[in-house]
């Protein structure tokens, strides 16, 4: 990790300049109301509109060391992209209705189309971001964004699935013999997931480094070399929480004396008879249900914090300054429950809330470190005039991004 040290009588010190977002939930609130009210009224046509205030009040909260960011984009850039982007979107709607062949071949062609939509969205959404009356960039080229974005998460695709299913295969060519395709089927099992946890971390690292180093901040790049095995870790631990958890859930029912009533269960094809006979097993599968949305937005959470910890910090921007994240599991876990209560019991009305607490906690556990008040930047001379790939991209729900 590089950090810029001042030192003073032989101590080392790091000046570290955290960000704050100083958004009020109550006041986020009229604003998104009206966003959400005037959407339905013009029947989507003011969404362009609320975008535009909608960042625009976000990135104007967003202060690093006294000054805050600014939001470009002007109006008839997003309306524009936002159109079209909604026409093609019904295109292929109503195509997939009368003409599934043809929709189908404009869903290949959006697939090959997403490395480039991925980066003209990246570019757009980083011209658009100004601090210190200096902009931001991606300059990531097309090549890379078709080998990280597209052709690396296919080839681990075909590796997985084709090398578990290919212990089967090669299982049944040698013999019929059950032991011999037990042991082929289990060795395909296992290569499922060492396969799976390594591509994972593979095509996780090549996307995330491709993605920071195509940033720019004015003429200064930003830089970061993140290793497969940190991505390998972080997976290795979720699959160990997720079957450690189940296997703790198995024993807390084995020792209660449901193991046999759910075997029963099991051996009845879980019919809809055997539950209304049952209602003590119907309270134990939604529990068991519950259990695992639980556990699955625990697992969710810690993979979300240790991915950001480690790619912020392996950030630095021009060897000057290091990015720092502080994130916690249990307390982004709470933040995420508790946002997602507020939004249930208040019938969506909570959202704004909810943004806006999201917001001042992502800014409280991010920091620059090194001395900010002394670094420059010139700012660039590049235009984006167009939102269409930004628009497109959201419409068609593609989110790529560094963690």
């Amino acid at each position: 990790m590089s950090q810029l040290d001042s030192s003073t009588q032989g101590s080392t010190a790091t000046t570290s300049t955290p960000f704050k977002f100083h958004g009020i939930g109550s006041e986020f609130f009229g604003i998104w109301i009206v966003n959400i009210l005037l959407t339905i009224v013009t029947l989507g046509i003011y969404s362009a509109w609320a975008k535009v205030r909608t960042n625009n009040y976000f990135y104007g909260n967003t202060e690093l060391g006294g000054d805050r960011f600014e939001y470009l984009a002007k109006l008839m850039q997003i309306l524009i992209g936002r159109i079209i982007a909604v026409v093609l979107l019904m295109t292929w709607s109503i195509l997939s209705g009368i003409m599934p062949l043809v929709a189908i071949a404009l869903g290949v062609l959006l697939m090959l189309a997403i490395p480039f939509l991925a980066v003209r969205n990246a570019r757009f959404d980083a011209r658009m971001t100004r601090f210190r009356n200096v902009r931001f960039d991606f300059a990531g080229s097309y090549s890379g964004a078709y080998i990280n974005l597209l052709i690396k998460p296919l080839a681990a695709y075909l590796v997985i699935f084709a090398g578990a299913f290919g212990f089967g295969f090669a299982g049944k060519l040698i013999s019929d013999d059950p032991v011999v395709m037990g042991v082929a089927i289990t060795a395909g099992v296992v290569f499922f997931f060492i396969a799976a946890i390594y591509c994972y971390g593979w095509v996780s690292a090549s996307v995330a480094q491709y993605l920071v180093n195509g940033y720019r901040y004015g003429d200064k790049a930003f830089a970061a070399t993140l290793e497969i095995r940190e991505y390998v870790k972080i997976a290795v631990t979720a699959l160990g929480l997720f079957f450690g958890v189940s296997f703790a859930f198995s024993l807390v029912a084995f020792g209660l004396g449901f193991m046999g009533s759910i075997v029963e269960l099991i051996q009845s094809g879980a019919s809809e008879e055997a539950l209304q006979n049952n209602a003590a097993m119907m309270g134990i599968i939604f529990a068991g249900y519950f259990g695992m949305f639980i556990v699955s937005m625990l697992i969710a959470a810690y993979v979300q914090v240790r991915v950001r910890n480690y790619v912020f910090g392996q950030t630095k921007l021009n060897d000057d300054l290091q990015v720092a994240s502080t994130m916690k599991t249990p307390s982004y876990l709470f933040l995420v429950a508790t946002n997602l209560l507020i939004i249930m019991f208040t019938f969506g009305l909570g959202k704004a809330w909810a943004d806006v607490r999201m917001a001042k906690y992502l800014a409280d556990v991010t920091a620059i470190e090194g001395d900010l008040a002394q670094f420059s930047a010139q700012d660039h001379n590049q235009e984006s005039s167009a939102a269409i790939a930004d628009e497109v991209a959201d419409a068609f729900d593609i989110n790529i991004g560094i963690v």
